[in-house]
């Protein structure tokens, strides 16, 4: 039987290696398919406490004959791909801008090429013998644009952001963001509407995050959205208006189902203007402002149902 192979960084946590050991998960549900390896390669790994609930298995990469076997690549690691020759190697696409970020300049390009050849990025029009898996609509149509077809195979959110009762009574009028993503745009916000609390996602575990968006009327995100992002998701089931960009992912109603009216393109004139508009009535009128969410909010359930059909669908591909 083929097996599958998916290449993780070894104790982070953070979103994208959490959906890579979601992927390991499903398949494994299938009959004991799928394993995670750990890099770098040198070092040794145990599976992080807060993915153990996963059905996943990790083996170190010396224990591995890959031969005949598939590998699947976060975009990060394009280079990595000259590890497996004999294997068939899948790209998948949770982040495209973060690919582009992992490219060496100046001296330190140099010095990879010298030194460190096997591990070195490669340009996305040299990727045509591999297979490519899109974790967004964005992903998608960044390589349809260079004429690769790709498997969708997006992700979900933990059971408990679904399942979490949120108490619309104890809402106040707090505006909740991230400072790592998008905080010039953010802080032009901030400076112009000194009248309104906002509260920064930052220092806090996961519990206290959770806290912060079920108490907190609005969430803004003016970053890149370089994929499917999660905080924009989690904020939604924890009953807020989120308020996005148009940047990356956010420019389409596929990856960020946010209504197209709490979409602003932050390069408009008006951009100012039409941010207060949408805090006003987001708290003014918070009811039917959170109406406006509930296909989102539907289609954010739904989202495990449909990843373990993309992993079936990848799974079948493979055999």
């Amino acid at each position: 039987m083929t097996k599958v192979y998916v290449l993780c960084p070894g104790n982070v946590v953070t979103g994208g290696p959490e959906l890579l050991h979601q992927l390991v998960d499903s398949l494994n549900k299938k009959g004991d398919v799928a394993s995670i390896v750990y890099y770098p390669f040198e070092s040794t790994f145990d599976v992080p406490n807060a993915y153990k609930h996963y059905k996943v298995n990790h083996k170190a990469f010396s224990d591995v004959n890959f031969e005949g076997h598939a590998v699947v690549l976060p975009e990060i690691l394009t280079g990595y791909k000259r590890f497996f020759p004999k294997s068939k190697v899948y790209i998948w696409w949770m982040s495209v801008d973060n690919y582009f970020k992992h490219f060496p300049t100046g001296l330190r390009r140099l010095k990879n090429k010298l030194t460190n050849y096997n591990k070195s990025p490669i340009r996305v029009h040299k990727l045509t013998d591999c297979s490519h898996l899109a974790q967004s609509e964005y992903a998608r149509e960044f390589l349809a644009n260079y004429g690769l077809t790709t498997y969708m195979l997006s992700d979900y959110l933990n059971q408990e952001h679904l399942d979490r009762e949120v108490d619309l009574s104890k809402k106040q009028n707090i505006i909740s963001y991230n400072p790592l993503k998008g905080i010039e745009v953010t802080q032009k916000i901030r400076d112009f509407y000194k009248g309104y609390q906002f509260v920064p996602i930052q220092n806090m575990t996961a519990k206290e995050v959770a806290e912060l968006l079920e108490k907190s009327k609005v969430y803004i995100d003016f970053g890149d959205h370089p994929g499917k992002d999660r905080i924009p998701r989690e904020a939604a089931m924890a009953k807020c208006i989120v308020i996005t960009g148009r940047k990356g992912s956010a420019n389409n109603l596929i990856d960020i189902a946010v209504p197209d009216k709490y979409k602003i393109d932050e390069d408009s004139k008006s951009f100012i203007v039409a941010i207060g508009e949408a805090f006003s009535f987001a708290f003014d009128d918070f009811e039917n402002a959170l109406h406006d969410y509930e296909l989102y909010r539907t289609k954010i359930q739904n989202e495990k149902r449909v990843f373990d059909e993309e992993v079936n669908e990848f799974f079948e591909s493979i055999k």
